[in-house]
């Protein structure tokens, strides 16, 4: 009888540690020094909320130790943590695409690290919430390959 009432629990209720895998990333170009950063990144946050916890993961690949006034050696340390984590995300072909480039955020799905749209400081709270939407909707109902939105809204791809 206890194993029943255990097992009724955790169907009900789950386990407090227990957390779903998000189902959108937020790959975030960041810097302190970055004053379109300082615009995006409250509006991002603020449209995140909207959604329960660990729906969406916001992944701040942060180069603020690589800017202007910073040596080679710091500059390096901060683009190889960046990359790192990007990697761990499944995005690293994004840094290819953006890296040091700051004040630009990529929502990708998380299962895949498939690029769904992006966002950037010209968009509003609402419409970065609009885009979450239709991707969290595309992440879940769209086979992999085929997640993106009608009409492009990413900038295309820097080539070094």
């Amino acid at each position: 009888m206890r194993h029943f009432f255990i097992g009724l629990v955790f169907l009900l209720f789950g386990t407090a540690s227990a957390q779903a895998d998000p189902v959108l990333r937020i790959i975030n170009f960041t810097a302190d020094w970055c004053s379109n950063c300082q615009i995006l990144n409250p509006r991002i946050d603020d449209a995140m909320s909207e959604y329960p916890e660990g729906t969406i993961e916001l992944v701040n690949l942060d180069v603020t130790d690589a800017g202007r006034k910073a040596d080679e050696l710091r500059k390096a340390a901060a683009f190889a943590d960046a990359i790192r984590l990007a990697d761990a995300n499944k995005a690293g072909y994004l840094w290819d695409w953006y890296g040091g480039i700051t004040g630009i955020a990529v929502i990708v799905a998380a299962d895949t690290g498939e690029p769904i749209s992006c966002v950037m400081r010209p968009l509003k709270r609402k419409d970065i919430s609009a885009r979450l939407k239709l991707a969290k909707i595309l992440a879940e109902r769209a086979p992999a390959g085929q997640r993106k939105p009608d009409g492009p809204d990413c900038p295309a791809p820097m080539r070094n």
